[in-house]
């Protein structure tokens, strides 16, 4: 046995039990995705804050109605926005009205004593104190603006709250990936325990060992890149079949439909990239543990 059919060993001799681990690992692959993934379209938990989170925009008496709609446009150009929507005092007061019914008394004489105002929302990447800081760095020396209402401390201990709360998501993230590599290893290793008959052998017919265990890790690579693949294909269409049924995940998680924007494809392309490198390292690391002495 030699050849390119060395990168399939495994398979060859013993497939039924390569079948079961397989699906095991498939299984676990499809977590870990999902995870990445989740984590990617969410920022941990920036996207639900950033839904959750408004600055208002007070504008002062009088201004045109030209005028606030340019400073609505103008805020929703900047990089950590995600919509900037104008109110006009009529708009501002029909609003007042809904959320305290039985106050038009308050309209003296038909004059209308709220102003206008830009109601502001921040994309994911933005939800941060610099985030704020730009944008009220944007707003506050026009003329126009009365008063900028961003949550003051509030914001900040919630910005610090997400802080931590990301830190935990990532460090479960690195826990996934610790608990895949321990069971990819644990799996290689009982593979090449398996292969010691047909291990010496070939050794005794010329084979070293250093070559079977060469062309088993590139057939881990291999094997290891198209698993990820599929489980990462099996994660979107999970992703979109739940975004697509529940609100919660679009809030928190995001839209299924932003995997296929241009930003999500290096990090994915990494993730299978690194999925596929680390089962050809566990495939060496396990044929070490097997036999350390080599053959």
């Amino acid at each position: 046995m030699s050849g390119p059919s060395l990168w399939w060993i495994d398979w060859s001799l013993h497939g039924k039990p390569m079948r079961r681990e397989t699906v095991g690992r498939f299984l676990l692959c499809f977590f870990v995705a999902s995870y990445f993934l989740a984590m990617l379209l969410s920022g941990g938990g920036n996207r639900f804050l950033s839904a959750q989170y408004t600055m208002t925009v007070i504008l002062r008496g009088g201004v045109p109605d030209e005028e606030g709609e340019g400073i609505g446009g103008k805020v929703a150009a900047l990089p950590q926005v995600r919509e900037a929507n104008y109110r006009n005092p009529e708009q501002a007061w029909k609003e007042f009205l809904a959320a305290y019914p039985g106050l038009e008394s308050v309209r003296s004489a038909g004059k209308n004593p709220l102003p206008g105002y830009v109601e502001i929302r921040l994309r994911p990447g933005g939800m941060s104190e610099e985030g704020i800081a730009g944008v009220r760095d944007a707003l506050e020396p026009l003329p126009q603006v009365e008063k900028i209402l961003s949550g003051g401390d509030v914001m900040a201990s919630l910005l610090r709250m997400k802080r931590w709360a990301n830190a935990v998501l990532w460090g479960g993230f690195a826990l996934a990936c610790v608990v895949f590599a321990i069971v990819l290893g644990m799996q290689e290793k009982a593979r090449a325990a398996r292969l010691a008959p047909e291990v010496s052998f070939l050794a005794d017919r010329g084979v070293p060992g250093g070559r079977i265990a060469a062309r088993r890790a590139a057939g881990a690579f291999v094997a290891g890149g198209l698993l990820a693949f599929l489980a990462a294909g099996a994660s979107c269409a999970a992703m979109f079949f739940l975004s697509g049924r529940f609100s919660f995940m679009r809030v928190a998680v995001g839209p299924a439909q932003e995997l296929q924007d241009a930003r999500v494809a290096l990090p994915a392309a990494l993730f299978l990239l690194s999925a596929a490198i680390l089962q050809a390292l566990a495939s060496l690391a396990g044929w070490r543990a097997a036999f350390p002495k080599g053959r």
